[in-house]
């Protein structure tokens, strides 16, 4: 999100068309899961088995939590769009 705000102030690139800073935070939250490289990084860095079980579920309550504010956000920020044919 940071590289991403410093990068379209300085004018190298810009948001997609009808996307709100806000809708976009809420893609950012949504990206913070990284669930799978989580437990990955986890179990590298704790061996025993008594120190994986409160680092997987910090990993799935995280991830649940970042999930479910990101659909939150986005559900709440973004107008459904009806087209006419």
């Amino acid at each position: 999100m940071l590289f991403s705000i410093i990068g379209i102030k300085l004018k190298y690139c810009k948001l997609p068309k009808g996307v709100t800073w806000l809708q976009y935070y809420g893609i950012a939250i949504i990206t913070g899961i990284g669930f799978t490289m989580s437990l990955f990084i986890g179990l590298l860095a704790f061996s025993e088995v008594a120190q994986q079980i409160p680092m997987r579920l910090g990993v799935i309550v995280g991830s649940l939590l970042l999930g479910i504010v990101g659909y939150l956000l986005l559900r709440r920020n973004i107008k459904a769009q009806y087209y006419v044919s």
